[in-house]
């Protein structure tokens, strides 16, 4: 039984999917509730039933967009099921996504960043993060960069946290945070003190989109986005600006969640990175506030 188990886990791992799915029958057939075999043999049957129609389907971009496609439908499915946890689902994950990545990494050789929309630009990005594969990540990126969005952005300062530039990454997920925090692709994240942060967040929080604007705030008290030298008085100019645009919307329809926590993660970077001989009204503000 657990030999077989084993093989399963294999066989989806190779995209063996009609293998797979025999074997979990099998695995039915003599504990029909045995939870690994129940979503063992969903997942096999769902890319067995679509085999056919992704291998007709021309290699490269078209083929990676299907692929992602069924698998944004798969995640849906596999998340209303309770399957988002299991084994078989990394296993399955990572065999779909890697497919993914190689067809849309051929259109990227063939033709270069043009073949890729941005859409295609951040979820072939998001295959190559999720699989591990930082370098070609971080390569995709570089060579997008013209199209950087604040998503490009946060995944670029993931890969290149992964990759032990820290001392690039940080500052970048410091500006995506600044640009957005409800962008941040917490699923996508394995940088460990940013999965810290992630976890304290949720424990704080009831909602994704409260942890999303928590976990800048924690970086902050924790340290982790103090640059090691302060910036200069144009960029805390500009946060300083937007301190008083936020403060001043505050008084005048009122604070929630969202408002307060954008507030403190403006005061609290200008509090960790503005000179104070250079922007003291700026860290004034900043210091009422905390």
């Amino acid at each position: 039984m657990i030999q077989k188990s084993e093989d399963a886990l294999t066989y989806l791992e190779l995209g063996e999917f009609e293998k797979a799915k025999s074997i979990y029958s099998v695995l039915l057939d003599r504990d029909p509730l045995d939870p690994g075999s129940i979503s063992g043999y969903y997942m096999a049957s769902f890319w067995d039933h679509r085999l056919d129609l992704i291998l007709k389907t021309r290699e490269g971009k078209e083929r990676g967009k299907l692929l992602l496609g069924f698998f944004s439908d798969f995640e849906i499915e596999i998340t209303k099921r309770g399957f988002l946890d299991t084994e078989t689902y990394q296993k399955t994950q990572t065999c779909i996504l890697q497919e993914a990545a190689d067809h849309l990494k051929l259109a990227y050789q063939w033709e270069g960043a043009n073949a890729l929309d941005k859409d295609l630009l951040r979820e072939l990005t998001a295959c190559l993060i999720k699989i591990g594969d930082y370098k070609m990540a971080n390569e995709v990126l570089l060579y997008a960069g013209r199209q950087a969005t604040p998503v490009l952005n946060y995944y670029l300062a993931e890969t290149l946290c992964m990759l032990g530039r820290e001392k690039d990454g940080i500052p970048l997920y410091r500006t995506a945070f600044l640009s957005d925090p409800q962008l941040f692709p917490i699923s996508i994240v394995r940088y460990p003190p940013m999965r810290g942060a992630i976890q304290k967040a949720m424990e704080l929080g009831t909602k994704e989109e409260e942890w999303k604007e928590i976990v800048p705030i924690l970086c902050y008290r924790e340290g982790l986005f103090r640059p090691p030298v302060k910036l200069n008085a144009e960029i805390i100019q500009t946060w300083f600006l937007e301190l008083k645009r936020l403060t001043d919307s505050k008084q005048r329809s009122g604070g929630n969640f969202k408002l307060d926590a954008r507030i403190e993660q403006f005061a609290l970077a200008i509090l960790d990175c503005a000179d104070e001989l250079r922007s003291r009204e700026a860290l004034l503000l900043a210091k009422s506030l905390v």
